[in-house]
């Protein structure tokens, strides 16, 4: 078997690769997204069965047929047990192919869709939609006879803006890896809590005692902002901010990054938060983990109070489907789109509208007049 690692900047471009070199026999093992040089490329690998030689035949020493003796008894065993060797192997490859292709492609018929509907479906496959997902969207548009794919998507892909309307709660955490853009993200909100209710006091939490340098940047921020400031090291300085906060104050808490599956919600049992009312998290993602990454990036930090995600780095993506992938694995709405460094713009509460054009068109929200402002 022959395998072989192709890129290029389109699926369509990477698939040509292949028919061109291994030819229409050639399987898919597997396809994600990489960065080479700040760009960002479709990678396959594809592996093709080769077929085996011609068995040959050694002749006697002295290069004659021995004179009497079948041609078939002069072969040395090794020589006889080659094609068996051969066509077991092939009766192996196959079936081991045919898992594959099941594992790969679910059985799906895209004769049954219309060409709108098709072409959608192969779209979100060349964006990075996995076969999970683009199976669960087949079958809900087949049971529902529904003639486009966006009440499907709708349904999978669910929104619900980060605004005080849609999330009344009075505290909100924000969890996820180093580097995503909690910090900055949680700053953005805390401002516009503090600009849409300029009576409402307004509380930044750091809880991440490890921060050192990023702790007094929070708190800079924060003074000069006009917010109100803590610091919670454990679950005594947790109940004090909320008891504190009960008459109508909003609470924004920056987490510690953690590790190991189910880590945050150990730590919520740490803090003494789990279970805590009017208490919600949010998890900021980007699209630009690895489908991998994100996968263990949910269990590390799936926990009671986790309730949306926050795609972050957008402007720095090429495809979104970990937005579809995501939604599907996590059942979790979409709240917020951070698209820019700026602390004053850069980040819009999420839309259906702004959503779709992210997906299909890689427009992001600041790019087209209509969109809403940003945070």
């Amino acid at each position: 078997m022959r395998v072989k690692t192709f890129r290029g900047e389109s699926m369509a471009a990477v698939l040509s690769q292949v028919r061109q070199e291994l030819g229409s026999e050639a399987v898919i093992l597997g396809n994600q997204t990489v960065r080479e040089e700040g760009k960002c490329l479709c990678e396959v690998m594809a592996a093709l069965e080769q077929p085996n030689p011609a068995p040959t035949r050694k002749a006697s020493g002295n290069g004659k047929a021995r004179a009497g003796v079948p041609a078939e008894s002069q072969a040395g065993p090794a020589t006889s047990a080659t094609p068996a060797s051969g066509g077991d192997w092939n009766r192996e490859w196959g079936e081991i192919k045919g898992h594959l292709l099941a594992l790969l492609r679910p059985r799906m018929d895209f004769g049954t869709l219309s060409p709108r509907q098709r072409l959608a479906l192969e779209f979100l496959e060349r964006e990075g939609v996995d076969e999970a997902s683009v199976l669960a969207l087949y079958r809900s548009i087949v049971e529902r006879g529904e003639d486009t794919v966006i009440p499907a998507l709708s349904r999978l892909l669910r929104v619900k803006p980060l605004t005080t309307r849609d999330w009344p709660e009075t505290a909100h955490m924000f969890i996820g890896p180093s580097g995503v853009g909690k910090t900055t993200n949680l700053l953005r909100l805390a401002l516009t809590a503090r600009r849409q209710e300029p009576a409402r006091r307004v509380v930044v939490v750091n809880a991440d005692g490890g921060r050192g340098k990023g702790r007094l940047l929070l708190r800079h921020y924060a003074e000069l902002s006009g917010l109100a400031y803590a610091e919670a090291d454990g679950p005594e300085d947790f109940r004090r901010i909320f008891d504190e906060a009960a008459g109508g104050d909003a609470v924004f808490v920056d987490t510690p990054s953690v590790r190991g599956d189910g880590a945050m919600e150990g730590w919520c049992r740490e803090m003494g938060i789990s279970g805590r009312k009017g208490l919600c998290a949010h998890l900021a993602l980007s699209p630009l983990y690895a489908a991998p990454q994100a996968a263990q990036f949910l269990r590390v930090y799936r926990c009671e109070p986790l309730a949306s995600l926050v795609w972050t780095k957008l402007d720095e993506a090429c495809n979104y489907g970990s937005l579809v992938n995501m939604a599907h694995a996590s059942s979790l709405p979409v709240s917020a789109l951070a698209y820019g460094p700026e602390l004053t713009q850069g980040m819009t509460p999420a839309s259906g509208k702004a959503v779709w054009k992210l997906l299909f068109k890689h427009q992001l929200p600041g790019d087209y007049p209509d969109a809403e402002a940003g945070v």
